[in-house]
C-alpha cells in the first residue's frame, strides 16, 4: 500500500482514533432503538470469534511510529523542538519513508545539527537519487558551519540536477575569512562557473569574494564578465557601487546608484542603498529625499522613518523630526531610541515634564538607559527636586543590584555639575558605606573633593584605586596631577605620572601631566617638549595654557601669544588661558592684546 503523506497522517489521524470507538451515525437522524436492535456486551463477546491480538497498521506504519508523527509535530508546533526533531529523526532511520525523511530533514535543519542532516540526505538521496532538496538543504547547513568547500559539493549537485543555487548566500558569509581561505573557495567556484556558466549568482560571488580579500581589479572584472553575459539588474547594480565605494571611489558609486534609481525606480533596496551612500557622504538633504520617496511609498516602512528621523535629528530639524518620532512610539518601533530622541527635542523646547516623561519611558535593556538616567537626575536636580532624585536613586538600586553602585554615581555627578557640591559628597560617602571598594564611587568622590580642595580624601580614594587596579593610568595620572597642582612633592608626582604614561603612552592628557610636573621641576625642554606633543594631539585650552606658560617663562613669549591667541579663538571664554595671561603679561600688555582680540 503506498505510504501515506504527513500531512494526510495528520489530518486522518483524529478519524482513526475515532473509528476504534464510535459508531456510523444514521444520515436520516438517530431514533430510538427497537427492542430488536439492542445488543448486549455479552451477547457481542459471545458471537465474535476468539482472537490473538494483533497490532494495528496504519497504512505503512504502526500505531507506535503514527503516535511518534503525531507527537514530534506536536511538539515542534508547541516548541519542544529537540523532542520533536529527535523523534522525527528516529522515525526516518526507522521507516525509511520518503515524507518522513524530508519532514525530519526541516526538523534537523532547524536544529542546526548538520551530522544528523547528513545522515537523512544521503539516506534521502538513496531513495531518491534526483532529489535536489538533499543537497540544497545540506549545502546550506555546511555554509551556515563554514563549511564552505564542502558545501560546494552539494550546491553543485544541485546545479546538477536541474535546480537553483543562490551563491551568493556563500559570500555573504566569507567576509571573516583569511584571504588564503577565501582564495581556495574562489578557485572551486570557478571551477563550478566552468561546468554551469549560466549561472548567474556565481559571478557575483566570484566578484564579492575577490572585493573581500581587497583586490578591486580583480572583482570588477568578474562583475563585468557577469554583466556581459547577463545584462544589467539591480543586484549586479548595487554590488559595482560596493566595489566603487570600498575602493574609495564615492562619487563614482553614488553616480553607479543614481543611474540605477533612474532605471529602476520601484526598486526599494536600490533606492535605500543610495540613500544610505549619500549619509556616508554627508550630503544629508539628498538623503532625506531619498528616505522620503521611499515613506511615500511604504508608509508603514518604520525603519525608514528611523533613518529618516535620525537626518532630521542631524540637521536640527526637530519640527520635521517630533512628529515622526512619535508616530514610531505609536506604532512600537524602536521605543528606546524614539522615546529618548523626543525628550530631547522636548527639553530643547522647556517641556520639562514631558521630557522626563519620556526618558523614564526607556527601558533598562537599553544602550541608552543609563545615558536616560543622567539626564532625569540632571532634571531633577535643576528643578531641585532633591528628594525625587533621592528617591530614584533608591528604586533604581532596589529593583536591580547591577545599578546600585552606579545611580548614586549619576546622581552625585548631577548634584556637582549644579554645584550642590556637599549634596553631591553626602551622596557618596552613603553610597561608598555599601560599596567601599567600587572604583567609579571613589573615582567620583576624588573630583569631588577637588572642589573642596581637599588633598587627603583625593590621595586617599585614588591610592585605594591604584591598589585595587595597579594598572589604572586614569587615577595614576589624577593623583600625579592632583600632587603637581596641590603640593610640592613633584618627585613623587612624576613617578605616578610617568606609570600611567607606560600603560597609555600615546594618551595627551598624560603627556600634558608630565610636561606640567617637568615645568614644576625645573626640567624646562623636556617640559616644553611634551607640551607641544600633547598641544598637537589635543588642542586643547588647559594645554595651550601650560604651554603658554612654559614658553613665556622660558622667554619664548611671542611663540606663547601666538599658542594662547589661538586657542582663545576656539576656547573665548577659556579660564586657563585667561588665568594665565592675566598673571604672566604685565597690565599694559595684556590690554593691548585684548584690545587686539577685540578689533580682529
Amino acid at each position: 500500500m503506498k505510504t501515506l503523506p504527513l500531512r494526510l497522517l495528520v489530518l486522518l489521524s483524529p478519524v482513526m482514533v475515532a473509528c476504534s470507538s464510535v459508531t456510523t451515525p444514521d444520515m436520516n437522524g438517530s431514533p430510538e432503538p427497537s427492542a430488536a436492535q439492542v445488543v448486549t456486551d455479552s451477547e457481542i463477546n459471545d458471537a465474535l470469534p476468539v482472537a490473538e491480538e494483533k497490532r494495528i497498521e496504519y497504512g505503512n506504519f504502526t500505531q507506535e511510529q503514527l503516535e511518534t508523527a503525531l507527537l514530534s509535530e506536536f511538539g515542534g508546533m508547541r516548541g519542544y523542538l529537540p523532542q520533536a526533531t529527535q523523534g522525527y529523526y528516529d522515525l526516518a532511520i526507522e521507516t525509511g519513508d520518503i515524507n518522513i525523511i524530508r519532514r525530519a530533514s526541516e526538523f534537523v535543519s532547524a536544529s542546526g545539527n548538520t551530522e544528523a542532516l547528513n545522515v537523512l540526505a544521503q539516506l534521502w538521496i538513496s531513495k531518491d537519487a534526483t532529489a535536489q532538496e538533499p543537497h540544497l538543504m545540506l549545502g546550506y547547513q555546511l555554509m551556515e558551519d563554514g563549511r564552505f568547500v564542502q558545501a560546494l559539493s552539494h550546491l553543485d549537485s544541485v546545479l546538477a540536477l536541474g535546480g537553483q543555487v543562490d551563491f551568493t548566500a556563500m559570500s555573504a558569509r566569507t567576509y571573516t575569512l583569511e584571504n588564503r581561505q577565501r582564495d581556495v573557495i574562489i578557485t572551486q567556484l570557478q571551477d563550478t562557473v566552468s561546468r554551469h556558466p549560466e549561472e548567474q549568482t556565481l559571478y557575483l560571488a566570484i566578484s564579492q569574494m575577490y572585493d573581500q580579500s581587497s583586490l578591486g581589479e580583480q572583482a570588477a572584472q568578474w562583475l563585468q564578465v557577469g554583466r556581459d553575459k547577463f545584462g544589467d539588474n539591480p543586484r549586479t547594480l548595487l554590488i559595482e557601487a560596493q566595489l566603487l565605494q570600498n575602493m574609495g571611489r564615492a562619487e563614482q558609486a553614488e553616480a553607479v546608484l543614481t543611474s540605477a534609481v533612474a532605471q529602476f525606480p520601484d526598486h526599494r533596496l536600490l533606492r535605500y542603498s543610495l540613500a544610505q551612500l549619500l549619509v556616508q557622504n554627508n550630503k544629508l538633504v539628498e538623503a532625506a529625499l531619498e528616505f522620503e520617496y521611499i515613506m511615500q511609498r511604504e508608509p508603514m516602512d518604520f525603519e525608514t522613518l528611523y533613518s529618516l528621523v535620525l537626518i532630521n535629528l542631524e540637521l536640527e530639524e526637530y519640527t520635521k523630526a517630533e512628529p515622526q518620532l512619535r508616530e514610531l512610539i505609536s506604532a512600537g518601533h524602536r521605543l528606546n531610541e524614539a522615546n529618548y530622541y523626543l525628550a530631547i527635542i522636548l527639553e530643547d523646547r522647556n517641556q520639562v515634564e514631558e521630557a522626563l516623561d519620556r526618558y523614564q519611558q526607556i527601558g533598562i535593556q537599553s544602550n541608552a538607559f543609563l545615558t536616560a538616567q543622567r539626564q532625569i537626575m540632571r532634571l531633577l536636580i535643576q528643578l531641585e527636586r532633591f528628594n525625587d532624585a533621592e528617591n530614584l536613586t533608591r528604586r533604581l538600586a532596589d529593583s536591580d543590584p547591577r545599578l546600585a553602585p552606579l545611580i548614586p554615581a549619576l546622581e552625585a555627578e548631577a548634584l556637582a555639575n549644579a554645584d550642590h557640591n556637599s549634596r553631591a559628597l553626602a551622596v557618596l560617602n552613603q553610597a561608598l558605606t555599601r560599596f567601599p571598594d567600587d572604583i567609579d564611587l571613589l573615582f567620583a568622590r576624588a573630583l569631588i573633593a577637588e572642589r573642596f580642595d581637599d588633598m587627603a580624601i583625593i590621595e586617599q580614594d585614588l591610592r585605594r584605586i591604584i591598589d585595587l587596579e595597579p594598572q589604572n593610568g586614569r587615577a595614576l595620572n589624577h593623583l600625579g596631577y592632583a600632587m603637581t597642582l596641590r603640593t610640592d612633592r613633584f618627585a613623587e608626582a612624576m613617578e605616578l605620572i610617568e606609570r600611567a604614561l607606560a600603560i597609555t603612552p600615546d594618551d595627551p592628557a598624560i603627556i600634558d601631566s608630565l610636561g606640567w610636573v617637568q615645568y614644576k621641576l625645573g626640567l624646562m625642554e623636556n617640559s616644553i617638549s611634551n607640551l607641544r606633543r600633547a598641544f598637537e594631539l589635543f588642542p586643547d585650552h588647559e594645554v595651550a595654557a601650560h604651554l603658554g606658560e612654559v614658553l613665556w617663562v622660558n622667554g619664548q613669549q611671542d611663540e606663547a601669544m601666538s599658542v594662547w591667541e589661538t586657542s582663545l579663538q576656539s576656547f573665548p571664554d577659556s579660564e586657563f588661558v585667561t588665568e594665565a595671561m592675566q598673571r604672566l603679561i604685565p597690565a599694559d600688555e595684556e590690554a593691548q592684546a585684548a584690545e587686539q582680540r577685540q578689533s580682529s
